[in-house]
């Protein structure tokens, strides 16, 4: 991504760019500013629309775990106006229409974000979710970043100087164990009504496990590609195995998660009230 003046000072007159452009060497996105191919089509869309690419549209280039939303996210200046269709430069934006959603703050802030002419790094991107998802959208970005290995623990504290005050709390509980947005979502559920949660523990020598809450409650989410055949008899009898060592397991499907959480989460923390978490009261009934 390079503005018209930085083509200027590189010595390209107005005949060499549109050469370029004419050759395919060189992208117009709207007035003054250019791709040098190959660049990401949503960076493109962005910086048309007048703006940097941001939040879980980031997210989703680095391939990490995100919750269903498919508009383009674009950070712009406060200040900005005549802002462009994402996929017309001639045609005013309408972000219901065109499906974009409108971050109107200035970059500022910590220096090593990894920003760039046109896309957001992934720390202020992370803290932008923060802003416009809401706090499970953006925790699950930010384990899967943190569990891939692309973004550091270090990092948190800097994202936690970009995201709103109310965040810090969830920043700091966050953790690089959870395989998945799922474990993400069920242990944050926990952590909000204060009952001990842990991820990815071995339990003896049978297996590890997503969700340890409490002593004995063992909650395995299992994802929209979950395995048979061997792999599903394989965890069927471990399975058994911890029923038959005290373990309560639950099994989650990646629906129960997503698509029906309010009735799921109810459920679960109705086996905690029972105390069925704890050892001392693994005696009483479900019933």
């Amino acid at each position: 991504m390079i503005r018209s003046s930085g083509l200027a000072s590189a010595g390209l007159d107005h005949r060499r760019i549109a050469d370029g452009v004419r050759r395919g060497e060189l992208t117009m996105i709207r007035r003054g500013w250019f791709a040098v191919p190959p660049v990401d089509h949503d960076v493109i869309r962005a910086v048309r629309v007048g703006g940097a690419l941001t939040a879980g549209s980031v997210a989703k280039l680095h391939g990490l775990w995100t919750l269903d939303d498919e508009r383009l996210h674009v950070r712009v200046p406060s200040t900005a106006s005549r802002l462009r269709s994402p996929d017309d430069a001639r045609a005013r934006l309408d972000a219901d229409v065109h499906g974009v959603c409108l971050h109107y703050r200035p970059a500022g802030g910590p220096r090593s974000t990894g920003d760039r002419l046109g896309r957001d790094g992934l720390i202020r991107s992370l803290a932008e979710m923060f802003r416009c998802a809401g706090t499970v959208p953006a925790m699950v970005a930010l384990e899967s970043a943190l569990n891939r290995g692309v973004l550091p623990m270090q990092a948190l504290a800097m994202i936690g100087a970009l995201a709103p005050a109310w965040a810090g709390r969830p920043i700091e509980l966050a953790s690089p164990l959870s395989d998945s947005g799922l474990e993400t979502i069920a242990r944050l559920l926990f952590h909000r009504v204060r009952v001990p949660v842990r991820t990815q523990v071995r339990l003896g020598d049978v297996r590890r496990v997503d969700i340890l809450v409490g002593d004995r409650l063992v909650i395995e989410l299992d994802g929209r590609g979950f395995h048979s055949g061997d792999d599903f008899d394989r965890d069927r009898r471990q399975d058994l195995e911890l029923s038959l060592r005290g373990y309560l397991v639950v099994r989650l499907s990646y629906r129960m998660v997503i698509e029906d959480w309010d009735e799921t989460h109810r459920r679960v923390l109705d086996l905690v009230s029972r105390g069925l978490h704890r050892w001392g009261r693994a005696a009483r009934e479900l019933t």
